[in-house]
């Protein structure tokens, strides 16, 4: 939901990550035969070209829940062509600031505000046809859990009222980004290789891929980073099999007293960074 200068970008990077025949749709109010002059940025960037992703697009307003109901896809001329989706088939759902909005005068504070109402109409409509899938399939699986952009700080607080967890603070984001470079431009190499496609990559590994249990079960966390080294990975972490993950925060990155020898099981994690 939502539209930004710099969709093309994010459409791109995208590509990379999905699996070939994975379809993105664009639900927004640009009309469709105005999204592929502004997907080129008014001539400054190439025709996009997607070798994994079809694009599926949808005209309508993400507050309005009659709009999201039912979605409708368009073709380049703006007709329907015939295809549609609910919200409960979808794999994630990202919703995206505004930027037509913000263009009409909107401030950062309307534009998480109307984030916010589309995240919670979309929860409400996932909510209601789990319900109604769940009691003709009581095995069905939960639908996504949408995850909303937000601008300003301050929106954190009406989050917590509203029991939303999925948001993204981007603008905090690319401003710690930014200080990091700013501080040491030797992190701009690290920082492109956790977050683009081609770079490494976060993997939960079972500690047994880098330890045999059977001959050395007591070792401490810097034995595990180093024999992972030589499997050219970064360990970073880890999550003992007695806790789950949201128990774990404090070991997942950076745990503390890396040099203690402790007792590992078979079904502990490793967090890495790998290439594959």
């Amino acid at each position: 939901c939502g539209w930004r200068r710099d969709m093309a970008d994010m459409i791109a990077q995208l590509d990379e990550y999905v699996q070939e025949g994975s379809e993105l749709w664009l639900f927004n109010s640009v009309p469709a035969p105005k999204r592929a002059e502004l997907l080129k940025d008014t001539g400054n960037k190439e025709e996009l070209i997607t070798n994994n992703l079809t694009i599926c697009n949808v005209v309508g307003n993400p507050i309005i829940r009659r709009d999201l109901n039912r979605m409708h896809a368009v073709d380049d001329s703006g007709k329907p062509n015939g295809r549609e989706i609910t919200l409960d088939q979808f794999d994630s759902i990202l919703i995206l600031a505004d930027a037509v909005a913000m263009e009409n005068g909107a401030n950062m504070m309307s534009c998480d505000s109307r984030s916010l109402s589309s995240l919670l109409i979309i929860q409400d409509i996932q909510k209601k046809l789990y319900d109604k899938r769940k009691s003709k399939d009581p095995n069905a699986p939960p639908p996504c859990a949408p995850i909303s952009e937000i601008l300003d700080t301050r929106t954190k607080s009406l989050l917590k009222v509203a029991n939303c967890h999925g948001y993204i603070m981007s603008n905090q984001i690319i401003s710690s980004v930014m200080a990091q470079v700013s501080e040491d431009k030797d992190i701009n190499i690290v920082l492109r290789e956790i977050l683009t496609a081609d770079g490494s990559e976060t993997y939960i590994r079972k500690v047994t891929r880098f330890v045999d249990l059977d001959e050395d079960r007591v070792l401490s966390f810097w034995d595990i980073a180093l024999r992972a080294r030589q499997r050219r990975e970064v360990a970073v972490g880890y999550k003992p099999a007695e806790l789950e993950f949201k128990d774990a925060t404090h070991l997942i990155i950076n745990p503390a007293e890396k040099f203690v020898p402790r007792k590992w099981s078979p079904n502990d994690m490793i967090i890495t960074f790998a290439l594959d």
